[in-house]
């Protein structure tokens, strides 16, 4: 698995929807979407398996 944990994904996600930067918006779907970007609670998770 090769990805990033982030503590405040949802934090992020709220703070680029705010500053309404839509190139930004897409940068992270992307990450997301693609599970290269995942949040700090699915850590434990994905060590268990």
């Amino acid at each position: 698995m090769d990805c990033v944990y982030h503590f405040a994904l949802y934090e992020l996600h709220e703070a680029i929807a705010e500053i309404d930067n839509e190139d930004q918006m897409d940068m992270l779907n992307t990450l997301v979407e693609g599970r290269r970007l995942r949040d700090i609670s699915d850590l434990p998770f994905d060590l268990a398996v």
